[in-house]
C-alpha cells in the first residue's frame, strides 16, 4: 500500500515537471536550419546563414559578427534576411509565408495544453488518457508540420528564379545539397525540452492508469 500510495504524487511531480519543460521550449529554439556556400565565407558566416525555428515564429540564428571579419561590428547578421535572399534566389517564397496560422495560434494552443496537463492533475473520469495525449504527441506533430511545410516551400518554386532548379523535397533531418548550397536541418535544445516532456507525460500516463486499475 505504500508504494501505491505514492503513485498520486508521483504523477503530478512528472506532469508539473513536462509542463515546466513545456513552457521553457516555448520561448526556446525548437530547430535550426543553415545554408553554407562559397559566396558566404566562415570569417563573416561562422555558421553558416543559420536561422531558428521555434513554435511562434522564425529568428535569427546568426551570431554577432567576429572582430576579424573586416565588416563594421556594429553591423548585425540578419540571417533570416540573407535566407530569404537565397530562397529567392531559386524561386523559393520567402519564409514568412509559412506557418502563418501555426504561429498566430501557438499561445493558445500552448495555454489549451497547460490547461489540459493541470485538469490531468485531478480529473480521473471518462477518457482522463487524452489530457497527457496533448503535451505528449507536440514532438511529433512538429515535425510533420515542419515536414509539410518544406514540402510546400520546395514544390512551389517560382519560374521567374534567377536559378532554375527541380522540385525537391528540402532535408528535414541531416545534410543535404541545393544547388551551390550544403544545406543543415537539425532539432534545437527546445525540441529537447518537447521531447523529455514527452517522455515524462507517457510515465505520468502510466502511472496514473496503474493508479486508478488498482483502486
Amino acid at each position: 500500500m505504500s508504494g501505491l500510495s505514492k503513485l498520486p504524487a508521483m504523477f503530478r511531480l512528472l506532469t508539473l515537471a513536462a509542463m515546466l519543460l513545456i513552457g521553457a521550449a516555448y520561448v526556446s529554439p525548437v530547430w535550426w536550419v543553415a545554408l553554407k556556400a562559397p559566396n558566404y565565407p566562415a570569417q563573416t558566416f561562422p555558421d553558416g546563414v543559420r536561422i531558428h525555428f521555434h513554435v511562434n515564429g522564425v529568428f535569427n540564428g546568426c551570431q554577432a559578427r567576429p572582430a576579424d571579419s573586416g565588416v563594421d561590428e556594429d553591423e548585425p547578421l540578419d540571417c533570416v534576411h540573407e535566407m530569404n535572399v537565397i530562397n529567392h534566389f531559386i524561386g523559393m517564397e520567402p519564409i514568412a509565408g509559412g506557418a502563418k496560422l501555426e504561429i498566430a495560434a501557438a499561445p493558445y494552443l500552448f495555454s489549451l495544453v497547460g490547461v489540459m496537463l493541470l485538469a490531468f492533475l485531478f480529473y480521473s473520469g471518462p477518457f482522463w488518457w487524452v489530457l497527457p495525449l496533448s503535451g505528449i504527441v507536440i514532438p511529433v506533430a512538429f515535425v510533420i508540420d515542419y515536414s509539410a511545410w518544406l514540402w510546400w516551400f520546395g514544390h512551389n518554386l517560382h519560374e521567374w528564379a534567377a536559378f532554375s532548379v527541380k522540385p525537391f523535397m528540402p532535408t528535414v533531418f541531416g545534410e543535404g545539397k541545393v544547388a551551390q548550397f550544403s544545406t543543415y536541418s537539425y532539432p534545437h535544445y527546445g525540441y529537447l525540452l518537447l521531447v523529455g516532456a514527452s517522455l515524462l507525460l507517457v510515465l505520468a500516463l502510466l502511472l496514473r492508469r496503474k493508479q486508478l486499475r488498482e483502486r
